[in-house]
């Protein structure tokens, strides 16, 4: 147990036209700019605090190469949180952080404050010998030191699901599946031998774990969308419904699903209502619309009441937010507010947990950028910069983190990001094309 401290100071009118349009809006289109929209460069927004983390004192059997593995998960941890750093000047430190390991494998850690002396612990962590575990556990401290100094849960414990895309023979696959959120412990959970891509998490219960995700498959032909236990595997269609169905997103509240469908000739928003023990509920609602367009990658807010998507309606893919519609309105009473302005090639918003941001990509010098808007000030922002293109973000359960597939020609990866430290962390490696992150978020309201 430790005691706080208190803080100091995401059809075409063919197959390949709808998932080429909706989910990435023509890379290689040439931007156009409007100046009607203050662009504002990445600030840090807080100031991170400073942590020396003193070499593990190991008292126990383990070896000490595998102890230094340990060390350096928790100071990769501490670095990656967007509020903390590790700093290897002791005097620069607000707090100094000093792990032991004793006989039994049992771990204790302090944390002491440089203003005032006062000394906070951690213990009842045991080490198992066994990496893959004792990551986790290491994991679990950085967290517990995190809620410690900011009251608030740390990221260091949660995962990540995302798609491989390989070759094999002349057939390209895609695979899901899911990591630690520093890219380790990585496991296949839907692995066979089809295309299967898009994954995102149900929201879990209070105060338990996300049990399964919907993904997108085409191991029937058509894309269509399934509903995937996160033990196993074992997965079902999610609705039968004709057309093709792409791009699924899951309210925070696990009773509303969004995705694309073209059954009525056209690539449209619709919304299906749900519940994750007994399925689906009555009949999908079509709630957008646009003649010759093309709509793509909902995400909801935080409440469950409003939805941005991308649409190419006024001539270029920007990205719109709508009030979800009652059953029974009229699609022509359905308004889109306009957010991005700055680019008009932008696509894949999700939206913060915290429901003040979406995080999105847009076409910047001729490469895709991560871009952020904020609902409270109306401004754009760039956060990724650099050759490759970046891709597909998703948020942390912090709403300061995202990770994000950056892609080259033939190759694909995913890295981190917080808007407090605006360097990219690579978090994969390895054959495959890694893509479509998604990051998993808190418990349902």
């Amino acid at each position: 147990m430790i005691s706080k401290l208190i803080y100091p100071c995401n059809i075409m009118k063919t197959l390949f036209t709808l998932f080429f349009i909706a989910v990435t809006f023509s890379c290689f289109a040439k931007p156009q700019e409007s100046n009607d929209e203050i662009v504002i460069r990445l600030e840090t927004e807080v100031q991170l605090i400073a942590l020396n983390v003193t070499d593990f004192v190991n008292q126990s059997d383990l070896p000490k190469t595998y102890i230094q593995q340990l060390n350096e998960v928790l100071r990769f941890d501490l670095n990656h949180n967007g509020m903390t750093y590790v700093t290897s000047k002791p005097a620069d430190a607000f707090y100094t952080i000093s792990v032991t390991l004793t006989s039994g494998n049992k771990l204790s850690a302090t944390m002491v404050s440089a203003n005032n002396g006062s000394k906070k612990s951690v213990d009842g962590l045991a080490l198992t010998g066994t990496l893959s575990k004792d990551r986790r556990l290491i994991h679990q401290l950085a967290d517990a030191l995190h809620e410690a100094l900011f009251d608030k849960e740390g990221i260091a414990s949660t995962q990540i699901l995302y798609a491989i895309k390989k070759q094999t023979g002349e057939k390209w696959i895609s695979e899901i599946w899911e990591a630690d959120y520093d890219g380790e412990n990585a496991r296949p959970i839907i692995k066979d031998n089809s295309y299967s891509i898009t994954p995102i998490y149900v929201p879990a219960k209070p105060g338990h774990k996300s049990g399964s995700f919907f993904y997108v498959s085409y191991k029937a032909a058509q894309p269509k969308i399934y509903i995937a236990s996160l033990q196993d595997g074992i997965s079902k269609r999610f609705i039968a419904m004709s057309g093709n169905q792409l791009m699924p997103a899951i309210s925070q509240q696990r009773d509303k699903v969004a995705f694309i469908c073209d059954v009525t000739s056209n690539p449209d928003l619709f919304i299906q209502a749900f519940n994750p023990e007994s399925g689906v509920i009555g009949k999908p609602q079509q709630i957008f619309t646009a003649q010759h367009a093309s709509q793509g990658s909902p995400t909801f807010n935080p409440e469950g009441t409003q939805i941005a998507f991308v649409s190419n309606k006024d001539g270029s893919p920007r990205i719109y937010v709508i009030d979800i519609p009652s059953p029974g309105t009229s699609l022509k009473d359905v308004k889109a507010r306009l957010v991005t302005k700055h680019s008009k090639e932008s696509s894949a918003p999700t939206w913060s947990p915290d429901g003040s941001k979406l995080a999105y990509c847009a076409m910047t010098d001729g490469t895709r950028q991560i871009w952020i808007y904020n609902f409270n000030t109306k401004e754009e922002r760039q956060l990724t910069r650099g050759p490759g293109n970046k891709e597909n973000p998703s948020w942390a359960p912090n709403s300061l983190s995202l990770v994000y597939n950056s892609s080259d020609p033939g190759s694909s990866d995913l890295y981190l990001i917080n808007l407090n430290q605006p360097k990219a962390t690579k978090i994969t490696s390895g054959p495959g094309e890694k893509r479509f992150p998604s990051w998993l978020g808190g418990s349902a309201p």
